[in-house]
């Protein structure tokens, strides 16, 4: 499902699927087919297209993800190296979206989630994550976006976090 959802919503930032209903629902069902599995009407019996395209459609309608989005590219590589008790510590890693000034500057990373309900735990960790990808690309906000409930999670540049195991 988080394969699905990831992928509809970087075909549409990049313009490869329209964000309008019918296209959603088309490539949500070409994506899940693409993987060997089956089509399901019901999301509790296994992947809906239907609930798919919903989420997609749903997260790009949320407002702070409709103000960035002519400023989105999705899936961005980020690399950084950095001194850590005198051993170098590198970061590598993708963020599924970020938001970029007229300068290039990165302004705002987006972090998608499709976890229902994630325990305080999972989503400390996603802050962790999150958060090195700010002092990483040096934008920042981060935004952990669930995109089953809607909510968005903000995450301010970080002082001092530590990676996430």
């Amino acid at each position: 499902r988080g394969l699905v959802i990831h992928k509809l919503l970087e075909e549409v930032l990049t313009g490869e699927t329209e964000d309008q209903r019918a296209s959603l629902l088309e490539r949500a069902h070409a994506l899940i087919q693409a993987l060997g599995l089956p089509v399901a009407a019901d999301p509790a019996a296994g992947l809906s297209d239907t609930e798919i395209a919903g989420c997609v459609e749903r997260t790009l309608r949320l407002p702070q993800i409709a103000a960035l989005r002519p400023t989105l590219l999705p899936e961005f590589p980020v690399y950084a190296s950095d001194l850590l008790d005198g051993e170098e510590r590198a970061t590598a890693g993708v963020t599924d979206a970020t938001s970029f000034a007229v300068d290039g500057k990165p302004m705002v990373v987006i972090d998608w989630k499709s976890d229902v309900d994630p325990a305080p735990e999972t989503l400390e960790h996603y802050r962790i994550q999150v958060g090195n990808y700010l002092r990483t690309t040096g934008a920042e906000l981060g935004l952990i976006v669930f995109v089953t409930s809607g909510t968005i999670v903000s995450v301010r540049a970080p002082g001092n976090l530590q990676p996430a195991s």
